[in-house]
């Protein structure tokens, strides 16, 4: 097998079994083209040489990409990352910090406290970095396999040298569109949060009653541990959700109607969810109604209607301010949609 045979053998095997014969006929034309009648090895080594590393060339011959986060998204990547990470690690940090606080029982002395607080910073934040990167890495591989980010990026500049020209493609983004970057922060900040706030509700959430000599002791938590990690898998869907949408208006940088029809669906899950938890039953801790009746010195009954009473407006409240939102949404991207019917 001479060279040429070599070179086109080596690309080849890169390649879908179903391509490789098409691709090495034009390889053996296109080689066949940069050399001389009866070529020397010499002659034949300079154009394989301009041809290049096999492993490459076979890679622009593939209609997938075999990087995982492309150049025109990987920008976006980082700078989400470095903006994610102090977030996360600053709410684990304080959520830690206060649940190792309220359990501490005065039995263990402040070196041991530190150090037990140390271990369990270290393994949550290692736990959540991990997640983190994971799930960012997804929402922006998802982006750029599915090509969700397109309308963003003119065509003629994606996968090829920047060229003055590429400009006549760009347009400024109106104002009433645009996104700014503080509200993508709030938002991870805002997912950070409550995501931190949820898992630790039962150390967090809770009855304190005022001592005089210890200051505010933990007396019983409101919400039921069991039915909050009941509804795990929901609200990691939720959480999801937001950091996917967060990171799709950071990239996109102005509403358009799918960005608008994402932010309604999410809109919508973080209702159902909302709803499903906050009417179940047993989401309040006995203890706490309990407690509740003593306080008050009245009935389980009467204090259920006046929780429930409370639930049920912030059902309400959650669902205007989902539904404001939501319509806001198609408002910013309106123009946008005009065109689209327009076409």
């Amino acid at each position: 097998m001479n060279l040429i045979d070599l070179y086109v053998h080596e690309v080849t095997r890169l390649l879908p079994e179903k391509n490789r014969e098409d691709i090495a006929l034009e390889l053996q034309s296109t080689i066949q083209d940069m050399l001389p009648d009866n070529p020397t090895e010499d002659e034949i080594k300079a154009a394989l040489s301009k041809l290049g590393d096999p492993a490459k060339l076979a890679g622009q011959y593939r209609d997938i990409p075999r990087y995982l986060i492309g150049p025109a998204l990987y920008d976006h990547y980082l700078t989400i990352l470095k903006m994610t990470f102090p977030i996360v690690l600053a709410v684990v940090l304080i959520t830690q910090v206060l649940t190792n606080i309220i359990n501490y029982a005065g039995e263990a002395t402040i070196i041991e406290m530190i150090l037990a607080l140390s271990f369990s910073i270290v393994g949550a934040a290692f736990n959540v970095g991990v997640q983190t990167l994971f799930w960012i890495t997804l929402v922006f591989f998802v982006l750029e396999r599915s090509g969700a980010v397109k309308e963003s990026f003119p065509q003629s500049t994606i996968g090829a040298p920047w060229k003055p020209e590429d400009l006549k493609y760009l347009s400024s983004i109106p104002k009433k569109k645009a996104i700014s970057k503080s509200q993508v922060l709030f938002s991870l900040i805002w997912t950070a949060v409550w995501a931190g706030v949820y898992f630790n509700a039962v150390n967090i959430i809770a009855v304190y009653e005022r001592d005089s000599t210890s200051g505010f002791n933990y007396v019983t938590p409101i919400f039921n541990e069991e039915t909050l990690l009941s509804f795990w898998p929901f609200v990691c869907l939720l959480i999801a959700i937001e950091i996917a949408l967060a990171i799709f208006k950071w990239v996109l940088g102005q509403w358009t109607p799918r960005l608008a029809v994402i932010n309604a669906f999410y809109n919508a899950v973080y209702i159902l969810v909302f709803i499903f938890l906050a009417s179940s039953s047993n989401l309040f801790n006995p203890s706490f109604v309990d407690y509740q009746v003593q306080l008050f010195n009245s009935t389980a009954d009467d204090v259920m209607n006046v929780v429930n009473g409370a639930v049920w407006t912030s059902i309400v409240i959650a669902i205007i301010i989902s539904v404001l939102d939501s319509y806001e949404g198609f408002k910013k991207a309106r123009i946008s949609l005009t065109k689209l019917f327009n076409k």
